[in-house]
C-alpha cells in the first residue's frame, strides 16, 4: 500500500486541528500537510510548526462559510499536487448555548453554516482530488460528535444536566442538533463515494479540552492521534463508518 503523500487538514488554526497537523508531520513522515486558517496572523502555534517543518505545512486562508473560499483552497492545493490521499473537515462551531426555546435560531443557522455546510462545500471542492489518489485508504474525514447521535441523546442530555446544573434540556441542543445533519450527510456521501473508492468516515474526536470545551477531558495531541490511528486501521464498513477516535463503532 502506497504511504500518504497528501493531506488536508480543514480547519488547523488551533485545538484538534493543530495537533491533526502535528501529529500527520510524525505519522506521514514524507507527506505534505496543507493545513487551512480563517486568520493565519492569529495562527501563531501553527505559523510556527510551519517554519519548523522544513516546506512540510503549507498553510492556506480559508472561510468554511464561504464556498468560494473553500475553491481557492482547491486550486491553491492544484498548483502543487495532482491529488489529495486525506481529507479532514474539522472546522466547526457551538453557537446557542441554553435552551434551544430561549437562545433563538442565529446559533443554530451558526451552526449549519460551518458544521454543515461548510463541509458540504469541502466535499465537493476536494473530492476530485481525493478520486486521483493512488493511496488505498484514500478518506474523507468529517469530525462528528457524539452529541449528534440520536440513539445517546437521552445519556448525553443527563450528563450535560448535571455540569450544567439544570434540568429539563440540553444547553448544546442547537450544536447537537448540527452533529445529526452532518451524520447524514456524510452517509450520504459514503453512498456515492464509496463504491468510487473513497471512504468517508464521521469521527467523534472524544471530549477534548479546547478553546471551544473548557470541560474536555483528553488532550487535542491524544485525540488527533486517535483520529489518524483509526483512518488508517480501521475496516469501515458501509453504516459502521461512524467511529470515536478510539476506535470503538458509534450507534446512530
Amino acid at each position: 500500500m502506497a504511504s500518504v503523500q497528501s493531506v488536508l487538514v480543514f480547519g488547523a488554526s488551533r485545538g484538534i486541528g493543530l495537533g491533526l497537523v502535528q501529529q500527520a508531520l510524525v505519522t506521514h513522515q514524507t507527506a505534505t500537510i496543507f493545513a487551512t486558517a480563517r486568520d493565519p496572523t492569529r495562527a501563531v502555534s501553527l505559523v510556527t510548526l510551519s517554519e519548523k517543518s522544513n516546506g512540510r505545512v503549507k498553510i492556506i486562508v480559508a472561510d468554511a462559510v464561504d464556498p468560494k473560499s473553500i475553491e481557492h483552497v482547491a486550486e491553491d492545493i492544484k498548483k502543487t499536487n495532482s491529488a489529495l490521499d486525506l481529507v479532514i473537515y474539522n472546522s466547526g462551531v457551538s453557537n446557542g448555548f441554553g435552551n434551544l426555546l430561549d437562545v433563538g435560531i442565529q446559533g443554530l443557522k451558526d451552526n449549519f453554516d460551518v458544521n454543515v455546510f461548510g463541509a458540504y462545500y469541502a466535499a465537493v471542492a476536494f473530492v476530485p482530488l481525493l478520486l486521483k489518489s493512488t493511496y488505498t485508504k484514500k478518506s474523507l474525514v468529517l469530525l462528528s460528535s457524539t452529541f449528534g447521535s440520536l440513539a445517546l441523546s437521552t445519556q448525553i442530555l443527563a450528563a450535560h444536566e448535571k455540569i450544567q446544573g439544570a434540568t429539563g434540556y440540553d444547553a448544546t441542543a442547537l450544536y447537537n442538533i448540527s452533529k445529526t445533519a452532518l451524520n447524514q450527510l456524510g452517509v450520504q456521501l459514503d453512498h456515492v463515494l464509496r463504491p468510487q473508492g473513497v471512504l468517508v468516515l464521521l469521527v467523534h474526536p472524544g471530549i477534548v479540552s479546547t478553546d471551544m470545551n473548557p470541560f474536555g477531558g483528553i488532550s487535542p495531541e491524544e485525540s488527533a492521534s486517535g483520529i489518524l490511528k483509526v483512518v488508517e486501521s480501521f475496516p469501515s464498513a458501509p453504516g459502521k463508518n461512524f467511529v470515536g477516535y478510539d476506535g470503538q463503532v458509534l450507534p446512530w
